[in-house]
């Protein structure tokens, strides 16, 4: 049984346990065939956000939309089983007494059950030949399988999975977790999966929204996300981020890299003082005290194989805050190295209207001079 993929809104959500609100006028549209991941620390409200989808709760305000069909409104409600909505929770709840082809048939309709429905699901989902086990009798990755090959034995039009992943150690996450996004990709069906996993939302998903204060922050494709955050707050939530003062004048900014190309529209107003971001790997380091750039010295480095991330002390009468960044892990660059970084490439920037963040990589020290110099990328 298959069904055609739908799209999903979710419109004015509110949501609230005793006195502490959840949900506070959350809206959220995901376009039919997409996955979108729904990205939020722990207690953020992303399971109710998803229990709310699935029809396992109400809110107290908004509507829920599936296709063209409220199914959840002040006047009217669908229950969870109407909604051709399949479920996959983080430890998967399988029914430990059932085999695998049972668990995987026991959503599916009776005379499908012995039909060859469990058997395609099974092959789609890499457990050809597990159906006669147990869950004990498998492995993280395999029970997850199974628990996704149960949500569309339905023929869902919609896929939730709450943090599927969570449960899993590191080294078999990566692995189920693209397994996961080709299974869905290939079944076309629309999902959510909710996560507070950064590497995990931009890695597999369409769309990545970000949840903060009851409300989405931002929705946007992970590469928008990741290099054009909404503001400041998203920027050091959705990866590292190194935020430094300027003063922008149309698209250049002054700061203490020197002048420095900017790809967002910011107001037309000349000499404009702005928070910009760098990322790590926007980060030019140069061993050795001389050349050009703003001299430092490397706090700490932290070596992953192919990288490396490290923490510099620039020079106070520069920068007065750490910079972090990211090299590859063939520069050898140890702690108390002379070093001097640059920037490279554009950066965005967002007019500057708040003290500084202290929980930030954030400078605050910037030269006063109004931008005229044309030389972009200049670390002089």
């Amino acid at each position: 049984m298959t069904t055609a993929p739908a799209g999903l809104a979710a419109t004015g959500l509110h949501k609230a346990f005793g006195r502490q609100p959840v949900l506070t006028g959350l809206d959220l549209n995901v376009p039919a065939g997409t996955l979108t991941a729904v990205l939020g620390p722990s207690g953020s409200g992303k399971t109710t956000l998803l229990r709310i989808l699935a029809g396992f709760e109400r809110p107290e305000r908004g509507s829920v939309t599936i296709g063209d069909v409220i199914v959840d409104d002040k006047r009217r409600h669908v229950p969870a089983e109407r909604r051709r909505v399949g479920y996959v929770s983080q430890e998967g709840s399988l029914f430990p007494h059932l085999t695998v082809e049972a668990n995987v048939g026991f959503g599916v309709r009776r005379r499908q059950r012995h039909g060859p429905r469990v058997g395609d699901l099974l092959d789609a989902v890499g457990l050809t030949g597990l159906a006669r086990r147990y869950p004990h009798q498998l492995s993280g990755g395999q029970q997850q399988r199974v628990a996704l090959a149960r949500a569309l034995a339905v023929g869902p039009r919609i896929v939730l999975l709450d943090e599927p992943f969570a449960s899993l150690d590191a080294s078999l996450r990566a692995q189920v977790r693209a397994d996961v996004h080709a299974i869905l990709r290939q079944a076309e069906t629309t999902a959510v999966v909710i996560t507070h996993d950064q590497d995990e939302a931009l890695s597999i998903a369409n769309l990545v929204a970000v949840i903060r204060g009851g409300k989405i922050a931002q929705l946007a494709p992970p590469q928008d996300l990741y290099f054009r955050p909404a503001d400041p707050d998203l920027a050091c939530f959705v990866g590292e981020a190194n935020l430094i003062d300027g003063v922008a004048d149309g698209g250049l900014a002054c700061t203490p890299f020197g002048v420095l190309a900017v790809h967002s529209a910011l107001p037309a107003v000349p000499s404009a003082p702005v928070t910009l971001l760098v990322r790590p790997e926007q980060v030019e380091v140069r061993p050795g005290a001389e050349g050009p750039g703003v001299p430092g010295r490397v706090l700490s480095s932290g070596f992953y194989g192919h990288d490396a991330v490290i923490r510099v002390a620039p020079d106070p009468s520069c920068l007065p805050s750490p910079i972090i960044a990211r090299v590859p892990g063939h520069l050898r660059v140890l702690p108390g190295s002379a070093i001097r970084i640059g920037v490279r490439g554009p950066v965005i920037a967002w007019p500057r209207h708040r003290p500084a963040d202290t929980t930030t990589h954030r400078t605050d020290s910037v030269a006063a001079a109004s931008v005229t110099a044309p030389q972009r990328g200049s670390h002089r």
